[in-house]
């Protein structure tokens, strides 16, 4: 619009010069054709006029065009960046109200899981309580005294038995309880004998592993495993049986009833063989000391016979009184010998004649335990040493050395009398008593024995002198 009125202003006057021009030239005396000219290079000049407007409107509106494209491309990419700004921001508020969101759904879990294990553990340990409760009257079966008066080969026909037992339970239907009816008798068969065989394989394994150390954990793991598989097959309608469970109970307990006696058996075995050890050690040391007699009252009497030849032959009394003081020296000593010979006699007829000792060992096991023992041997004092070998790492000191007609009754009176001192009270043949000494020699010298002597305070020569040279060192 504001090129048309320029355009119009211009083409005006240039109408009202032409008109002015064609007024003047008759006065000027021009002719028409010069004014006609005239008028056409207006019109040229107009028209150039024109085309140089035109041409300049266009430049500028191609700017103003140009300007409005990157005004309008500046605008979109600033729009593009706020929008792009937004849903960055909107993502990051999403991530963080997710992030929150998660966060607390996790920390409702958790405690959700929290509240289900010690609901969990609660229920554990009641269904334990109940477990034991309802075990009572089993776990009274499977006490080891029920067995102790039985050989090893007797606990082995029970566990044989109990074997029998076992297979008729199962093969009988006894051993696994059906719970309902809906299943088929494939089905229930097929569940039954999946359950007997993780029961049993359970069974086998607590029953394979246990020994002293476990014998009371055993009990309550296989308990666990029965209420265990009980729970998983309850969906399935087949459940072990309280009387099933009973028999594994009952061959657990002989097992280990079982593992006992050939224990306690092979420490017998031992015994024995240590009591023939010693009394062959006995017999060895009476035979010698018979020998011994023997050969020196040939002696003396072959000496004494000699003697009395050479008295007959003396020529004086003197040298007569020489020889028969020789002779009755000698006949001195073959009664003493006689008097030694009927004492060994003795000894070997009496099989329970023989020395209760009192020792202690305070380097190897500390003050107040005393080891009360019994010996049958001529000299007491080769037990001892025998005692104090290598496997102890210092002498044994001897309190006490007691003569008795019946060693072997004297020692059980006093073991039982401190049995409840004993440092092992479960092998009786550890005779180690952890007990002031003064209480040994009030039971012995009250009791048994008025006159034996006791020595108070050892000597553990080696102790002492190793207990220097440890104080010399440091």
């Amino acid at each position: 619009m504001k090129v048309l009125k320029i355009v119009g202003a211009i083409f005006c006057a240039l109408m009202t010069l032409g008109g002015a021009m064609s007024a003047l030239s008759p006065v000027e005396g021009s002719s028409p054709g010069e004014s006609l000219i005239l008028t056409l290079v207006f019109l040229v000049l107009f028209i150039l006029l024109i085309r140089s407007i035109l041409s300049e409107q266009k430049k500028k509106d191609e700017g103003i065009k140009s300007s409005a494209d990157q005004y309008a491309l500046a605008v979109k990419a600033e729009a593009d960046q706020y929008a792009a700004k937004i849903r960055a921001d909107a993502k990051e508020y999403y991530s963080e109200q997710k992030q929150l969101g998660e966060k607390y759904y996790q920390s409702k879990v958790d405690e959700a899981n929290q509240y289900r294990e010690k609901a969990s553990s609660e229920i554990a340990e009641l269904q334990s309580q109940l477990a034991a409760l309802r075990s009572d009257a089993l776990v009274e079966l499977t006490q080891i005294d029920a067995y102790s008066g039985s050989t090893s080969d007797e606990l082995k026909n029970q566990l044989a038995l109990l074997k029998v037992r076992q297979d008729t339970a199962i093969r009988e239907g006894s051993a696994v309880e059906v719970t309902a009816s809906s299943a088929t008798q494939r089905q229930i068969n097929t569940q039954a004998k999946q359950l007997l065989r993780c029961f049993n394989a359970e069974c086998s394994n607590i029953v394979g592993a246990i020994t002293a150390k476990n014998a009371d954990s055993s009990r309550s793991k296989m308990r666990r495993s029965f209420d265990a598989l009980n729970k998983i097959f309850v969906s399935d309608h087949v459940q072990i049986s309280e009387e099933y469970f009973s028999l594994k109970l009952e061959e657990l307990t002989l097992v280990y009833g079982y593992m006992v006696k050939l224990e306690e058996e092979k420490e017998q075995k031992k015994a024995i063989r240590e009591q023939m050890v010693e009394e062959e050690k006995v017999r060895r040391e009476i035979e010698r000391e018979k020998q011994k007699i023997e050969k020196e009252e040939l002696q003396f009497s072959n000496e004494v016979k000699k003697l009395m030849s050479y008295m007959q032959k003396a020529k004086d009394n003197v040298e007569r009184q020489l020889y028969l003081d020789k002779i009755k020296e000698l006949e001195n000593k073959l009664s003493a010998l006689q008097a030694d010979k009927e004492n060994v006699l003795q000894r070997e007829q009496n099989t329970r004649a023989g020395f209760v000792y009192i020792i202690s060992n305070i380097g190897s096991f500390g003050e107040r335990v005393f080891k009360i023992g019994m010996t049958r041997r001529l000299e007491p004092m080769d037990r001892i040493a025998e005692l104090s070998s290598a496997s102890v790492p210092f002498p044994f000191d001897v309190h006490a050395m007691i003569f008795s007609e019946d060693a072997p009754g004297l020692e059980a009176v006093l073991h039982q009398h401190f049995e409840q001192n004993r440092v092992n009270k479960a092998n009786p043949r550890k005779e180690f008593f952890r007990v002031d000494l003064d209480e040994i020699k009030k039971t012995v010298l009250e009791n048994h024995n008025a006159t034996v002597k006791f020595v108070d305070i050892p000597d553990a020569v080696e102790y002492r002198e190793t207990l220097k040279m440890e104080q010399s060192t440091q």
